[in-house]
Parts: structure tokens; C-alpha cells; sequence
């Protein structure tokens, strides 16, 4: 079962906040913070959601079974090899999250020497592109192309679908792209059973 109290406590120290800055960020009170944080005491999902604003996150991942991870870490040598093992395919790629609770999803693409992807790519939020090594043409459906090389960077909203051409005949192109994956909304969260919102008051 799901300890919210736990992860809004663990959540504040790894904040480095005590509950008198959480209270002020809030409105709600200390005595009240702390009871929620020792599960002894009820929380309505209105002040949930007070307290996922003041921390900047989303209200459903106090209910993910996995605990939120603070820091993950990828290794180079572990994205050199899914670079060698992508050598032989036109284009690949790869999400470079271990944290599946992630609010970012950090995508490494590579398109071979001379390549191009097939179909124009669908992201449900704005995109960060940026380019680790080639040169690559970023084709919109409407038409519209721009040119970029390594060390070039390309931020675009989710309005225009599009996709990835090497201009390279040599050269494979590594293209590091950063999205948001889509949320839970708020109407979802509240179909949540009221055990999980209100946790049991110890006696």
C-alpha cells in the first residue's frame, strides 16, 4: 500500500524545506502538515493539489507504486553501446530514463549515413532538440525545413509534426530530443479510491 505521508516527508528533506516552508508555500498549517506526514490525519484532494503546486509536480505521482526517484544516472559507456548496437538499422531510438515515473522523456535518435525517418514524429508536448553529432534537415508536413549541425539546438511545440533526415552520406547523425510525456489529469486522479487519498487515522 501506497505511504503517502512517507513520500511527502521524503519529498520535503530531499527538498531540503521544513514544514514551516511548506506551511507558507501552502496556507495550510504546520500542525496539520505534520499529521498528514505521520498518516494521522485525512488530506482532500484540493490540498493535495495545493502541495503538488508548491513542489511543481503532478498530484498522480503521490500514488505511483514506485517511490519517485531524486537523481538517476546514465553512463556514457552504457549509451555508447546502444549506439553501436543501432549501427546497422536507418534509423533507432532510445529513451534514456530508468526513472519510469519520469516527468521528461530524454530520447536518443540515431538516423544512419543518408537516412531519413519514415513518418513524421507525434510528441503530446513541446520538444527540445539537440544535436550530439551530423547534420540533419528537420522537415515539418506543412513543408517548412531547417538545417542544423552538431551543437545546434531546436525547441518547437507540439503544433507541426516532424522528422529527421542525415544530410550526411558518410556519417551517422545522434540526435538527443527531451519531451514531456503526457499526464494524469486532474478528473482522472479524482476516480482514485478514497482509501488512497484518505489514508486510515491510527488509533
Amino acid at each position: 500500500m501506497i505511504n503517502l505521508g512517507l513520500r511527502l516527508r521524503e519529498l520535503r528533506i530531499a527538498r531540503g524545506l521544513t514544514l514551516e516552508d511548506v506551511a507558507a508555500g501552502t496556507g495550510l498549517s504546520v500542525s496539520f502538515l505534520s499529521l498528514i506526514e505521520r498518516d494521522k490525519a485525512s488530506i482532500s484532494v484540493d490540498n493535495l493539489e495545493k502541495i503538488a503546486e508548491f513542489y511543481q509536480i503532478h498530484l498522480v505521482h503521490f500514488f505511483t507504486m514506485e517511490r519517485e526517484e531524486l537523481l538517476t544516472i546514465t553512463r556514457g559507456e552504457e549509451i555508447r553501446q546502444k549506439l553501436q548496437s543501432s549501427s546497422h538499422s536507418p534509423t533507432s531510438l532510445f529513451s534514456l530514463a530508468r526513472n519510469t515515473n519520469a516527468r521528461m522523456e530524454p530520447l536518443l535518435v540515431c538516423v544512419a549515413p543518408g537516412k531519413e525517418e519514415p513518418h513524421f514524429r507525434v510528441h503530446d508536448a513541446d520538444v527540445l532538440l539537440y544535436v550530439i553529432e551530423g547534420s540533419l534537415l528537420l522537415i515539418g508536413e506543412n513543408g517548412e525545413e531547417h538545417t542544423l549541425s552538431a551543437g545546434d539546438m531546436a525547441y518547437y511545440v507540439n503544433t507541426i509534426r516532424r522528422r529527421l533526415k542525415n544530410l550526411s552520406d558518410d556519417h551517422p547523425l545522434y540526435v538527443l530530443l527531451i519531451t514531456a510525456p503526457p499526464t494524469t489529469s486532474l478528473k482522472e486522479l479524482r476516480g482514485l479510491t478514497r482509501e488512497a487519498i484518505m489514508p486510515p487515522v491510527e488509533s
